[in-house]
């Protein structure tokens, strides 16, 4: 028997539906707030991905998709979606011919090498958000404003957010310089990967997932005392912004995130498990305002943030039904009725009505059991009778009525139907 590939899954229909659902509610908020979806391709030069990413970086040393096509390039399934949108937006001019900054929001598949666990797979459903075009501190804190409208509006209110700042050029080195130092006397006591961190980028010692408790890295030096008073004041306006929003954070600054393009604002939004008091990473980002430039665009201040949607999908309390449901079930006695109840159900579709018809089923206990299985509101039935009349039976079946209505004009049945759906939401809204 054919399996699917390790670290992938199917969307069955019932997951497909909570996807759509959680994919148009993200589209959705993110253009209250101004942005424009980009689709980029799942395939990139490597080249591209390994630049902008970041040689040091987890993602290229152990979990890019590298392979040679055909015309002997190498190419790399797309890890994640900054460097693809970064360069679409330099190669196609967007910076010269639209007003800045571009926000622009993007999701769909990516790829990346690593051990499948819950929540986590190699290929995975991604959601993110690039501002293109501004340096602005208040803007930083807007990004993480949406992401934090995204969990709130789905009911997920047990996280907060750990920020953190690199600061500038100048801070960063200065930072990077001082993390050398201190570290130069300390790497027999420090795991194989951050030995080769050392050379590459010291940062990203910080970050390692083996020494995260040692004396050592509890004691390197903070980047908080190497920030430039402009970092220092473009951070305290990042928090006085959040804090007016009462957006729930706290400074961490052992963050430092596992890309190398980052500069000043980083965060990431932590989900704490109320039952197993364990707490998890659901959403990340931050700015980087030299990666334009390192990818041959102009120097453009950008951030963006991104999550899985496996991830989320997972936390969200899907109370409602979102099952399969139709409005209209049709249901001919007889060979004649069908071919004539064919074009009402396609004038119901164009109307905006979901209609089904059981073409195998032959008797009406087989009909029945497809509208129950559809969860069909209306069943419209028609026999031989009623075809020769130019009527039809329509069954409300949350109402429990059963009305004749004259088809020989097709907007009369539209009509009646009309009036059903406005009544029950006229109900709805009393009720409430």
């Amino acid at each position: 028997m054919y399996t699917k590939v390790k670290g992938t899954y199917d969307l069955l229909p019932n997951d497909a539906r909570k996807y759509s659902y959680i994919e148009d509610f993200l589209k959705d908020t993110a253009s209250l707030f101004g942005y424009e979806e980009i689709r980029v391709p799942i395939l990139a030069t490597s080249d591209l991905i390994h630049r902008s990413t970041g040689e040091s970086s987890d993602i290229v040393t152990k979990e890019t998709y590298d392979f040679k096509d055909r015309g002997d390039r190498i190419i790399t399934l797309r890890p994640e979606g900054t460097a693809p949108v970064i360069r679409s937006i330099i190669e196609n001019k967007l910076y010269a011919t639209n007003a800045l900054p571009l926000k622009l929001f993007y999701m769909g598949e990516m790829f990346r090498y690593e051990r499948p666990q819950k929540g986590r797979f190699r290929e995975f459903r991604q959601f993110g958000v690039e501002v293109v075009g501004t340096s602005s501190p208040y803007m930083d804190a807007e990004v993480i404003l949406l992401a934090t409208t995204i969990f709130k509006d789905l009911n997920i209110n047990n996280f907060k957010v750990r920020l953190n700042t690199l600061g500038d050029d100048e801070s960063r080195n200065n930072y990077r310089n001082a993390l050398k130092e201190y570290f130069s006397d300390k790497l027999d006591s420090l795991c194989e990967d951050c030995k080769k961190r050392f050379e590459k980028n010291p940062l990203r010692i910080l970050d390692c997932k083996v020494d995260k408790d040692s004396e050592i890295l509890l004691n390197a030096p903070k980047v908080s005392d190497y920030l430039s008073q402009k970092s220092k004041d473009d951070f305290e306006i990042v928090k006085s912004y959040l804090d007016e929003l009462d957006v729930p954070y706290v400074v961490d600054e052992k963050l430092v995130r596992g890309l190398d393009y980052y500069t000043n604002t980083i965060f990431e939004f932590e989900l704490l498990d109320s039952e197993s008091g364990q707490s998890g990473t659901i959403c990340a980002g931050g700015r980087y305002d030299n990666l334009t430039s390192d990818l041959d665009g102009p120097k453009l201040g950008s951030i963006g943030f991104a999550f899985g949607l496996e991830r989320l999908i997972s936390i969200v309390n899907f109370d409602f039904d979102l099952t399969h449901s139709i409005n209209c079930q049709f249901i001919p006695i007889g060979e004649n009725a069908k071919k004539n109840l064919l074009k009402v159900m396609q004038y119901l579709r164009t109307m905006g009505f979901i209609s089904e018809m059981n073409y195998e089923a032959t008797s009406l206990k087989g009909h029945f059991k497809s509208a129950d299985s559809n969860k069909a509101r209306y069943l419209i039935i028609q026999g031989d009778d009623e075809l020769e009349r130019g009527v039809v039976k329509v069954k409300d079946k949350l109402n429990n009525t059963e009305e004749e209505v004259d088809i020989k004009d097709l907007n009369n049945l539209l009509d009646y139907l009309m009036d059903l759906e406005n009544k029950y939401l006229d109900d709805i809204s009393e009720g409430e």
